[in-house]
């Protein structure tokens, strides 16, 4: 479809939510950014902040990072070996520091749509182009470690009134400015792939991690949010969005199996001592039944395999 028309679609009501007043937000520091600090006793609920979720376009992400696509940016570089060849100049404010390193990252579905962990490089511009035919969501926050209206505390801190959840088409990359909060991109349905832009220095600090947890080395400042915040950021479940807009075959896979893992609106309990009644054999009958949607993925004899359609473990389910 013509992009206006996807656009024109993507103007879609945010999720409800709640939503402080924007005047609040320019103050010495952001009320959303200090309402979060107050520490919740233990066992009490945490709050839900929903984020709003968007279609990603070059206008909407200019303050975070420089938006890439199939437009040629910075047209006319002088290179004569080609006459049909519109040569785009460099990207000025794209850097890696001493040098790039470039790898691929497959993503697939994940049930929990909380954002645990966000994450920020002062010495370089992270990028990530979507390859394939699939969307991914991305979840940005502008920098905040320039900003003149936060103190020191709250320059290492993301706002949550300037971070949201950006749709990205397949195709379609970004380059995150310096100082941008981000977290790993997510799968919309079916698995994405990136191409990701880095440096050896990020990548060997995060690898060198013997489990997650909040770093601050390597050139990666890693928070977990949970640490500094009171209620629990999520994103929207992507998966109507993007198949509204047309970005992802039908049908996008459904969480026929639940948080737990035992079926959707299942819950387990434990039974009760004696219940069996002092019997000594006891017969529990089973019933398995076998669901399979087109991109739920499920029980697989030969799991490494990933092709599209990807005929072993489809035969063997159909049997």
């Amino acid at each position: 479809a013509p992009w206006s028309a996807i656009l024109a679609q993507a103007a879609v009501p945010a999720p409800q939510r709640a939503v402080l007043p924007k005047a609040l937000f320019h103050a010495t520091v952001p009320a959303a950014m200090l309402g979060g600090e107050k520490r919740r006793r233990d066992g009490e609920e945490r709050v839900v902040r929903t984020l709003e979720l968007v279609l990603a376009t070059r206008e909407n992400t200019k303050n975070i990072g420089y938006f890439v696509d199939d437009t040629v940016t910075n047209p006319g570089l002088g290179i004569p070996f080609y006459k049909t060849v519109l040569e785009g100049a460099n990207y000025k404010e794209a850097t890696w520091k001493d040098q790039a390193c470039v790898r691929t990252s497959q993503i697939h579905w994940r049930e929990d749509q909380s954002v645990t962990w966000l994450e920020r490089h002062m010495e370089m511009t992270q990028g990530f182009i979507l390859v394939g035919k699939n969307p991914g969501l991305f979840v940005l926050g502008e920098p905040t470690h320039d900003r003149q209206d936060l103190d020191e505390k709250h320059r290492a801190l993301p706002d949550p009134a300037t971070t949201k959840a950006y749709i990205l088409p397949p195709g379609n990359g970004i380059i995150i400015k310096k100082g941008t909060w981000h977290d790993f991109p997510v799968s919309c349905g079916p698995p994405v792939s990136a191409f990701i832009l880095n440096t050896e220095e990020v990548v060997e600090a995060l690898a060198s991690m013997p489990a997650a947890a909040p770093m601050n080395h390597g050139d990666c400042f890693k928070l977990r949010l949970s640490d500094h915040w009171d209620f629990t950021m999520k994103f929207p479940d992507p998966r109507p969005f993007v198949q509204k807009l047309g970005l992802v075959p039908s049908p996008v896979a459904q969480p026929l199996m639940g948080p737990e893992g035992y079926g959707a609106g299942m819950r387990r309990e434990e039974v009760s001592p004696g219940w069996g009644g002092g019997s000594r054999v006891l017969v529990v009958p089973v019933v398995n039944v076998e669901v399979f949607t087109p991109g739920c993925g499920g029980p697989a004899i030969q799991p490494h395999l990933q092709s599209v359609p990807e005929l072993a473990n489809k035969g063997w389910r159909d049997y």
